[in-house]
Order: structure tokens, then sequence, then C-alpha cells
């Protein structure tokens, strides 16, 4: 385990908002933010006198609701109640309110559940009760993954032995269970334990239950609390605990590692947990106060007057370290794909446990808590995220300048040559076979791709990896069954096929599709890219967007598809220079090829079969089989790959560039998961270099700009700028390809090729900025799910045509009512699926497509209608 000390400056600035209204401070309270106010109800403090004062624990049922105003913030004490003075229970922030479950007072422990919601309009807080727990508990942690809530240990008796309990409670409804439904959990493997510090977050594959330390408390054993240092990960899909490595040592007298029950914690970016303080440190006088306590219970216990004295000597001790304890300062890091940790600063003021740190707009709020035994807090500390200082630096800077210089270049110089739609749409036939293969893979792979494979290497496994085959299957199925009819043809769009194979309606529903598909997808392929390289470049993220958009847009518009191709050519020669350069600086910067492949193979890194047969989880049949389709479906409907197909000078030439593309994706995919496995090892053994709370699709630039050296990490940056900007220009020339030969020349009677030129590149200019537009505002709005939402919808669509394309050629029964009825019919099956079952990803064109295919042929059986001849336009083995 790698544990860094030697980045120990604080992320965090500090500041306080308004106190709670409990002047004395309150801790176990139940905390969580909903419809953006703090809700903080109940909690236990002393009230009159402190513990080491003999003092007595009082509990509470008050409802404190703070709200923040443009002016100021201010807090409520609301008329409603807990239904009984209660702590020590979990609170869990939801969309629905804020979810309360257990606790306890001095009556006893309690097992009921409700949300409190905060209503805007009658500034009330209100209550639902929910169905009640098995059982009670108290002390216990939790933590929510998705829709369902897990409890971990806890007391089902007061001051009792600690539990190893484990349950579960669903917040909504599945195939699976009810909502609000109970689950009593085969029990944690752990020690039992209270006040365990409990987080769900994602480990790079799936989101897991983290659980931290926690006090193993039994009171008829000779040792009656143990202070717990392990941490233990859960996953709800292979229903599996994994040990993880125990929590470094934070100085607790009596204990090696380190002790941080009670902390608050919370979950950050796609894979820390932030943890803040905790029961533990140099402070902590546990252990001592135990061994006290244990001495005097021995003595009271023998009656022994002679010892009258050292009995209350023992008591003042005792009290006095009670009075003088406190507790960590430490605010720690843990990262779950490298189980790794590393310390970020420190708190700036006392240490606030038994307490929750809760998201609330932009900042991390800890309200009260106990800061040392027996005292209370009544403060609420604040704490904001340092900005990122990222340095891109000038020499790398004036690489960039220069490439994205050469791209307008490029523009420039093939547009001279465009004098036709021919040579805008097809490059006049010009384009060598190696080039055309190369811009067929830079086609299909975004910046997303290569930003999004390495980081899935690096967080995951070489699973994956197995969908780079399937391309090489597909690519004799292309040039046997699809390129032929799409060269004799002469075709400049693959949807001039389903016109003369069917109809016009189908033609026009498979164009509107891809179009539609297209405009959406453009502001996705340049925003989140964007998004990863502003955040570690330091470079403003609009202007970022637009250097994209006009850049693209300016050497598309001037140079066609010419420009489009041979930019895609540099780009994937500097793309694969820069893994390279990104894998010998790892192995230069670690010294030892072997240990990285050691660590590697001891970590599981290089996994890539899986199998399992599951329907739910990304295994190996249905990655491969789904890859296979989803790769499919593009290689032989997208406009975007096929349009790349008709630029090469004849047949032969096509049949090359596509199997170059098929061919070189298996080195390039060997290199781009090599790189996510080298960085596994380096960040594991540097972990202080990650960005807290980063999402790990940003691990690649991340390494790129801080630790390649200057000019290389300026030219790779610049890579995958060209290669947003390669999605960017492909959707944008696709799309005016097709409006033009789709729209305008089929319906249009005053078609002229000089007039279709025109047009060609307005379209390209208005689609451009159309993709840039989007990509700003997802920028400026929260916005991002809705447009995968979209997305996804419309990607739906493409096992669709994928279904006709395989009507039209192989069926020669088939026709467009039945071809039309097939798309429909797999679109909607495919929402239903979608939206009603845990399928992965990978399986919907595994059913779409043939659910197309079969309905297709079923529906043109039972609607036979007359054909022209269609010999030249079906597969015949006979005819070449």
């Amino acid at each position: 385990m790698s544990i860094c000390n030697s980045q120990t400056q604080n992320i965090f600035s500090f500041t306080n908002e308004i106190d709670i209204p409990n002047t004395k401070g309150l801790n176990g309270s139940f905390i969580g933010v909903h419809n953006d106010v703090l809700i903080l109800a109940g909690g236990t403090n002393y009230p009159d006198k402190p513990v080491w004062e003999d003092g007595v624990k009082k509990w509470y049922d008050v409802i404190y609701v703070l709200e923040k105003t443009v002016d100021a913030s201010k807090w409520y004490k609301v008329s409603l109640k807990l239904p009984r003075p209660l702590a020590n229970g979990v609170s869990i922030t939801t969309s629905k309110g804020v979810l309360c479950i257990g606790g306890d007072n001095e009556k006893g422990i309690y097992n009921e559940v409700f949300f409190l919601k905060w209503n805007k309009e009658s500034k009330t807080v209100e209550i639902e009760f929910l169905p009640p727990m098995p059982i009670p508990l108290s002390n216990m942690g939790g933590s929510v993954i998705g829709d369902l809530v897990y409890l971990v240990g806890g007391q089902q008796l007061k001051d009792q032995k600690s539990t190893s309990k484990f349950l579960s409670f669903s917040l909504s409804s599945s195939i699976i269970k009810k909502a609000y439904t109970w689950e009593i959990l085969p029990n944690f493997p752990g020690k039992g334990r209270i006040q365990p510090v409990v987080v769900g977050q994602s480990n790079g594959h799936q989101n897991c239950l983290y659980v931290f330390s926690g006090l193993y408390v039994n009171p008829t054993a000779k040792t009656k609390y143990e202070m717990l240092s392990d941490v233990y990960e859960y996953d709800p899909h292979k229903i599996k605990w994994t040990k993880k490595k125990s929590i470094p040592s934070n100085l607790t007298p009596g204990i090696k590692k380190g002790y941080l029950a009670a902390a608050p914690a919370i979950k950050n970016g796609d894979s820390h947990i932030l943890i803040f303080g905790g029961a533990g440190g140099e402070r902590q006088f546990l252990s001592e106060r135990i061994s006290i306590i244990e001495e005097i219970n021995t003595l009271k216990e023998n009656k022994d007057q002679t010892l009258e004295n050292k009995l209350q000597q023992l008591e003042i001790k005792s009290k006095e370290l009670l009075k003088n304890t406190s507790f960590s300062k430490t605010i720690w890091v843990y990262h779950t794909i490298t189980d790794t940790w590393v310390k970020k600063g420190e708190l700036d003021d006392e240490t606030q446990i038994v307490t929750q740190a809760v998201k609330w707009r932009n900042n991390i709020i800890i309200p009260g808590g106990e800061i040392s035994p027996g005292i209370r807090t009544n403060k609420v500390k604040v704490l904001t995220f340092k900005p990122y200082k990222a340095s891109f630096g000038i020499v790398n800077y004036l690489t960039l300048i220069l490439y994205l210089s050469l791209m307008i270049f490029m523009g420039w110089f093939f547009s001279r040559r465009n004098n036709t739609t021919n040579d805008y749409f097809l490059g006049g036939g010009r384009i060598p076979w190696w080039a055309a293969g190369l811009s067929i893979y830079a086609t299909m792979l975004s910046a997303i791709t290569y930003l999004s494979q390495p980081a899935l290497a690096y967080s995951f496994d070489w699973q994956a990896y197995l969908g780079y085959f399937s391309i090489l299957l597909i690519v004799p199925i292309i040039i046997t069954f699809y390129l032929p009819f799409f060269r004799k043809l002469n075709l400049t769009t693959a949807y001039e096929y389903l016109e003369k194979r069917f109809n016009v309606t189908i033609r026009i529903f498979s164009s509107s599709t891809f179009v539609l598909f297209q405009l959406v997808r453009m502001g996705v392929v340049v925003y989140l890219p964007a998004l990863a390289l502003s955040t570690v470049m330091g470079m403003d993220i609009y202007l970022a967007i637009i250097v994209m958009g006009v850049l693209a847009i300016l050497y598309t518009y001037m140079g066609g598809i010419e420009a489009v191709i041979w930019t895609d050519v540099v780009q994937v020669i500097v793309l694969i220079l820069g893994l390279i350069a990104g894998l010998v600086f790892i192995v230069i910067e670690v010294g030892d090829i072997g240990y990285i492949f050691k660590v590697a193979v001891e970590d599981s890194k290089f996994k890539m079969i899986d199998f399992r047969f599951s329907f739910t989880e990304i295994v190996t049949w249905s990655l491969f089989l789904g890859s296979f389709a989803l790769n499919f479906s593009s290689y032989t409907t997208d406009q975007a790959v096929v349009q790349r197909y008709m630029t090469t000078s004849n047949e032969k030439e096509a049949r090359k560039s596509i199997w170059l593309n098929g061919i070189i994706a298996i080195p390039f995919g060997i290199l781009i998961f090599g790189m996510g496995t080298f960085l596994y090892v380096y960040f594991k053994e540097h972990p202080e270099f990650l960005t807290v709370g980063m999402q790990n699709d940003s691990v690649f630039p991340l390494f790129i700009t801080n630790h390649l050296p200057p000019g290389v990490a300026g030219l790779v940056i610049a890579g995958i700028f060209s290669a947003s900007m390669s999605s960017l220009d492909s959707s944008m020339h696709t799309v005016s390809t097709v409006v033009t030969i789709d729209y305008y020349k089929r319906f249009s009677k005053s078609y002229s090729d000089s007039k279709g030129l025109i047009l060609a590149k307005y379209i390209t200019l208005i689609v451009g900025v159309f993709g840039t537009v989007i990509a700003c505002l997802m920028a400026a709005f929260p916005v991002k799910s809705i447009f995968f939402f979209f997305q996804e919808i419309i990607g739906l669509f493409g096992s669709a045509i994928s279904g006709i394309f395989i009507l039209g050629i192989f069926i020669k029964k088939s026709n467009w009512i039945g071809a039309l009825i097939g798309a429909v019919l797999s679109i909607i099956v495919l929402v239903i699926i979608k939206y009603n079952t845990p399928l992965n990803f990978y399986i919907y064109p595994l059913i779409a497509i043939p659910t197309c295919v079969i309905t297709g042929f079923m529906f043109s059986l039972f609607f036979p209608i007359k054909q022209n001849n269609i010999s030249n336009l079906v597969y015949q083995k006979n005819v070449k």
C-alpha cells in the first residue's frame, strides 16, 4: 500500500456558517439537505455539567433548518418535532427527503424510519413514516448505492455488545424488490462495531460500499473495547466482501494503525473518499481511559478500603484524560481504485465527530458534533475546495498553436481541389487506401474513446479490449456483402441504397435518424473532452470548446472530405506517438518495467475473461457479442464510415483500407489499454499526484500535462484537441453530405452540382456552429444528463437501421412496409428494455437487430407488395 505524506498542503479553505441555535451544541443528529436547505434534527448534549463532572446526557426532538438566501443565512426552529427525542441513527440525503433511520435515547434503541422533507412554499418540515427496520439499531454506519441503502454494525441494546448486522433498504421499486422493503443480509465479515465510517463510492467499475474503522464493544469480554483499523469493500453486484489495506497510522495511543471512527466522510469525484479527522490521533486517550476504568472496577470489586486513595487518584486521572482528550485533525483521502491513502491537510479548528459531512451547493458542510468527550459544538464548518492550479506552460501552448495552425493550413490547401460535390464529399476518389483506412479508424476513435479507454483499464481491467477483435470479424462481412453494393451503385450516401432497394420513405427515415443522432452527438463529443482538458490545463472551458469548434469549421468548410481525412491521418499518428511517449516515461519514472507488470498481475489488472453468465453485469460473452453488434451497425450504416469507403479510386483499394482499419485496431488497443494499466501502477506509487475529486476520464490528460516533458505534452494534448475536432468535423461533413444528397438533390428539381457544392459548405458552417453552441450550453448549464438521455434514445435507432440494411441485402422477400414496421418495433422493444430492466448496454443491439430483422421479414410476408427488379440490390452467391 502506498501512503503519501509528502503533499500535505491543505486542499480546503475553511469558513463557518451561522451557529446552530442550541448554544451547547449537538452531536448524533440526523443531518441532510432537501430542497436546498440544511436539515438538522435531534441529537444529544450535556446541558448542565460536562461528563467529567458527572453531567447528565440529554436527547432532543427539535428540528432546525438552515436556509441560505442571497443576503444571508437563517436558522428556523420548526414547529414539527421528531416522534421522540433521538440521536445516533443514520441519516441520508435523498431527492425524496432526508432519510432518518433508527437511533436511541435514554430509554432505549428504536427501529423507526422516516423522511424529513422541506416544503419551500410553507417553509415547514413534513414527516413521512416508512416501514421500520426489522431490528432496532443505533450507532451504526450507513450509506446509499443507487436506490439501496445499506446499514453496517451498530448496537441493538444500549451499552451492549456491538453487532455485525448488515441490512439493506430499497428506496424505489425494481423487478427485484418493491420500494421501502427491508432485507437482513448475511453479517458483515469483520468484528462487530459501532460508529463505523460507511461511504458508497465506485471502485472504478461498480458502485461499492466501503466500511472504515469503528469501535468494537463487548462488555462481557476481558477486552471490552477495541479500536479498529480495518477497511472492507462490499460489491453488491458480486455480493462479495473484500478486505482492503488498513488505515494508516494517525498516532493514536494504544494502536499501531489508524483509528477514525465516527468521522464525517463523503465521496468526491469518481473514486475518492474524504475523511475528516475522526476519533483518533495523538490525544485520543481511549486506551488509557479503558485501562484506568478496568483497574477502578477491579478495586471496587475487591472492596479494599486501604486502596481508597488510589481509587480516588485513578478516578481523578480518568476525568483529567477525558477532559484533555481531542481528536485527529488529519484530512485523509482514500482512493478506491488504487487502495491508497494520502494526507491532504488538517482541519483548521476543533475536530467534529459523531456528525456528518454533506454536500450543499458547491461546499462540504459539517454541522455540530463532538469536539472532545462530552463536549459538543454548535459550529457549522464550511469546507471549500481551493481552485486547482494547472500550468500548461508556454512551450506546450506554442506546440498546441503550431499543431492547430497546421490543421487550418491543410483545410486551405485542399480547398483548391473542391470544384464539384464529388470532390467535396468523396475527394474525387483521390484518397490512398492507407489514408482512408487510418481515417476510418480515426472516425471511430473519438477523443472520448481516447480518454475513457485508458481510464477503463486504469480503473478496472482489460475485458473491454476483447471488443477490438470483433472489428476483424466484421471486416470480411463488409467487404464481401456491403462494400460491393456501395461501390457498384456509385453511392454518395449509404441511404441512397435503401431507396433503390425499398423506397424513399425508408431512405428518409434512415437518413433523418442519422442526422438527428449526429446533431445531438456533436455537443457531447466536444464538451466532455473540453471539460477534461480545461480541468488539467487550466484553460477556460468555453475557450477550449470555441477553439475546437471554430478550427474544425474552418478546415472542414474549406477542405471538405480531403481535409477531414488528412487531418485524421495526422491525428492518429500523433495519438499513437503520445501513447508510446507516455508508456516510456512511466517506465523511466518507475524504474522497472518488470515491477509494473508484477503489480498489474497481482492486482488482476490484465484480466480479460470473465466466464460468468450475467445479463446485468458486463461479462465476456455480452461484451464481445455486444461489441460485434455495435461495431457492425457503425461499419455498415454510419454515413461517416461508409463515406470513407467511397473516397478511394476503386473497390480493391477500399477493401485494403477497411482491412487496415481492422488490423491497426489490435496493436492500437494494446497501446491504449497498456497506458491505462501503466497509469494504474504509476498512480498507485504516487497517489499524491491524483487531483482529489477528479473524474476517472481525466487521468490520462492529467498525466500528460503534469508529467510528460514540455513540447511532448503539448503535442499529445493537441492530438486530443484534434480528436475532438475530428468527431465534430465528421459530424459536420456527413450531415452536410446527407442533407445535400438525400434531401436537396433528391427533391429539388432545380438542383445543380454548383448549387449543391455551395449548399454543402453552408450546411457545414451552420451545423458546426450548432454543435459548438450546444457544447457551450452544456458547459453553462447542468444539462449533461439530459443530453445523454436524448443521445441514448436516438442511439436506439442505430440497431434499427442496421436491421433495415440486413433485410435489404440478405432477404429478397422483405419489403419497405415490413422493414419500417420491424425498425419501429425494435425501437419500442429497446425503449421498454432500457427503462424497465437492468440489462447491460451491450445486450441492447443483440436484441434490437434480430427484432428488426425477424419482425421485418414476418410483416413483409404478411403485407406482400410487388417490387421492381431488385436482383442487383440483393446479395446472390453466384453473382459478383
